[in-house]
């Protein structure tokens, strides 16, 4: 019943027909030997047949005259005739299997064109290939003929079952009425179920229920004309989205009218106005319904407008939901409300009722994707790094939606109460998307309190913490306009630290207050470190991946002071770092009257600490340019004129023996520096291209905010 596979087996049984007739040596005794001209000509004829076969629907719209499936009719017999002719004084011996095959399934070609076209001639065809497919069986051995007899009747009892269509009235029982004429004859015979009415009640049926019974048979008819315009229709309007570019510069709403038939739309009209006078208005929104329902979902079906889960991956899911939305709501549900109003014109309540059940099940596919996101519950904890991708779907999907709420109110404009929910159902989904943002940041805001007793990284590289919150901001910060207010109707109850009030908070103050958060959760890890160093290296990697690896979406929102306050805490953990080198410095400071052994002494705690030093801290990571240049310019700037101060007053005491306990010269201090912080994991790998800033982008950064802080 599905013209797709239809066209699926025209197309192939056309296509083995073909090829096997040209096989055959049945083509051989009818036009001779294959030569360039007749296989020219023969694909050119087969070309035309395949192609006729694959757009059936489509030129079938023009040949609904009458007296043209007549005259085709006429045709295919004269065709068939003189080719029978033909082929019984030709052929006198057995056929091959080529000839039995290309006839069956040119059978199959027929009944495919049958469903798909009506020029008159598709059941000639099929009763002409199945009477030589009888035919040929029997002359390759007549017990065969049953054979031919049994494919014969299943094709063509198929064929009677996929044209039969359900019995009309007002129940499922069957009701044959004799009409005369000129009017109807209340006195005829009625046959009807025994199970259900019996005859003598049936006689008494009032006139007016004939007459309802008899126009409910005309508006199906009706409707059945306007069913086997759908592929068509379906076809035209690929056509049209293809050359339409954009969807959102679909503008007819006339469209779907002027692609049908007028004298079907014109019969529709005044069937409806019958139904309706004869008190079945609702009966008729029904069967009408129903038909353009099927519509919607071939419609469905063919653009993949429900082609979309969030368990797939979402990015693909979401444009997919956006481009179904955008179809439905901007050009198959303005057309479909056109229809109805053209159709049942003047009925408005017709009107609504028709659209209502025509659409809802179509717009309930589309709602179920941003519920199903809404309804999702997600955490930290079970989801790790997606929190991030889960809320910047959630962000897009709420903030289309919010784009698509007009629409939905002008499809659904009128006030019946199925149409009001259906516009409130949409209205509902996109608050809950919100509320569903809203619990994430709630998510966000709780882990932080609860992962403070965890230790930094063992090489002071990024937190995972830091990387989720950057990451939940950096998805925000495109929707910022659209969340400001959410957050303002909604404001976000705030997680309640020690004995202080839980507070509420729009969109500034609540990213204030997550970051206020990570950083007392950053500081708090870094006092688990065992050794103080590796605390302050952790604390500048995760400062500067926060505020210097985005667009200064921080400090747009939070404003001026709030960026240089952390600026300086963060240039307050490189001093902090820097001092740690102290007692290594310390080591080599010499008094006045320093005697030998202390300096080997010295020499030797010193070649011990650093090495030492310089081996864990070449394990540990820092992100590129600023602080880590500045790290090693300031330890060489230090270390290298106090070491070498030191290795001259030590060779000016021993001379020549000095070399035997010189461990490092300052070549190899600076190699040794230069390795410092050359560790890296996974985590930090992933990240290192997006916080690679350079060290003129940074001084060009901190003259900006200086050049402003001190203005």
């Amino acid at each position: 019943m599905q013209p797709p596979v239809c066209r699926f087996v025209g197309f192939v049984s056309s296509v083995v027909g073909l090829l096997c007739y040209a096989l055959s040596s049945s083509f051989n005794h009818l036009f001779g030997h294959w030569n360039f001209l007749k296989i020219f000509i023969y694909s050119c004829f087969s070309f035309i047949i395949i192609f006729m076969t694959m757009f059936a629907k489509v030129w079938q719209f023009s040949t609904s005259s009458t007296l043209f499936k007549t005259r085709m009719a006429v045709l295919v017999l004269l065709a068939t005739t003189v080719y029978s002719y033909f082929y019984d004084k030709a052929v006198n011996q057995k056929p091959d299997a080529y000839i039995v095959i290309s006839c069956a399934a040119f059978a199959f070609m027929s009944l495919s064109l049958s469903k798909q076209s009506q020029c008159g001639c598709e059941v000639d065809l099929l009763n002409f290939f199945l009477g030589c497919l009888t035919l040929l069986l029997m002359k390759i051995n007549l017990w065969l003929f049953f054979v031919g007899a049994g494919f014969s009747y299943s094709l063509i009892i198929l064929r009677s079952s996929l044209d039969a269509t359900p019995q009309s009235g007002f129940s499922e029982d069957y009701i044959a009425i004799q009409v005369d004429s000129q009017e109807v004859n209340t006195n005829s015979a009625i046959q009807v179920d025994s199970q259900h009415i019996n005859t003598e009640s049936a006689n008494q049926m009032d006139s007016q229920q004939v007459n309802g019974a008899l126009t409910m048979t005309q508006f199906e008819a009706c409707v059945s004309e306007l069913k086997r315009e759908d592929w068509n229709i379906i076809h035209k309007f690929d056509m049209y989205l293809g050359n339409l570019g954009k969807i959102e510069a679909a503008t007819d709403e006339n469209l779907l009218i002027d692609l049908l038939p007028p004298e079907t739309i014109n019969s529709l009209q005044e069937t409806v106005k019958l139904m309706v006078a004869a008190d079945f208005e609702e009966e008729c929104c029904h069967v009408y319904s129903n038909c353009r329902k099927q519509f919607l979902q071939k419609s469905s079906f063919q653009f993949q407008l429900t082609k979309f889960d969030s368990d797939e991956f979402l990015y693909s899911a979401i444009q997919n939901w956006i481009r179904s939305s955008q179809i439905a709501l901007r050009i198959l549900f303005p057309c479909e409300r056109r229809l109805c109003q053209n159709i049942f014109y003047g009925f408005s309540s017709a009107v609504d009722l028709s659209f209502m059940e025509t659409c809802r099940e179509l717009t309930n596919d589309i709602l179920s994707f941003p519920n199903k996101l809404a309804i999702e519950r997600y955490s930290l904890d079970d989801s790790g790094s997606y929190l991030d991708m889960i809320l910047s779907s959630c962000l897009q999907v709420f903030r289309t939606l919010g784009d698509f709420i007009p629409e939905f109110e002008s499809v659904f404009s009128d006030d019946y109460i199925y149409s009001v929910s259906l516009k409130n159902e949409a209205i509902s989904s996109w608050k809950r998307l919100g509320e569903t943002i809203r619990l994430i940041f709630m998510e966000l805001e709780s882990h932080l309190c609860r992962d403070v007793a965890q230790k930094p990284a063992p090489n002071g590289g990024i937190d995972p913490v830091t990387h989720h919150v950057k990451s939940c901001l950096g998805a925000v910060f495109d929707g910022r306009d659209a969340l400001e207010q959410v957050f303002k109707e909604y404001p976000i109850p705030m997680v309640a630290d020690g004995n202080r009030e839980p507070k509420t908070s729009s969109f500034s103050n609540l990213i204030a207050r997550i970051m206020e958060l990570l950083y007392n959760n950053l500081e708090a890890k870094s006092k688990n470190s065992a050794e103080p160093a590796l605390g302050y290296v952790f604390l500048m990697n995760n400062y500067k991946y926060i505020l210097f690896s985005g667009k200064y979406d921080l400090e747009t929102i939070l404003g001026n002071d709030w960026f240089i306050k952390h600026t300086t805490k963060m240039q307050q953990n490189l001093e902090d770092y820097q001092r740690t080198w102290d007692k290594v410095l310390e080591i080599l400071k010499l008094d006045d009257n320093e005697a030998e052994e202390s300096m080997k002494e010295k020499l030797k705690l010193f070649n011990m600490q650093f090495k030492e030093t310089c081996s864990v801290q070449s394990t540990w990571f820092l992100l590129n340019g600023w602080p880590r240049i500045q790290i090693r310019i300031y330890i060489e700037k230090l270390l290298l004129p106090t070491y070498g101060n030191f290795i001259g007053k030590f060779q000016s005491f021993l001379g020549k023996d000095a070399d035997k306990f010189v461990e490092y010269g300052m070549y190899d201090i600076d190699a040794l520096l230069n390795d410092l912080f050359r560790g890296s994991s996974g985590l930090e790998s992933a990240f290192l291209d997006e916080t690679n800033l350079s060290l003129s982008s940074i001084l060009d950064r901190f003259r900006h905010v200086a050049y402003r802080y001190f203005a």
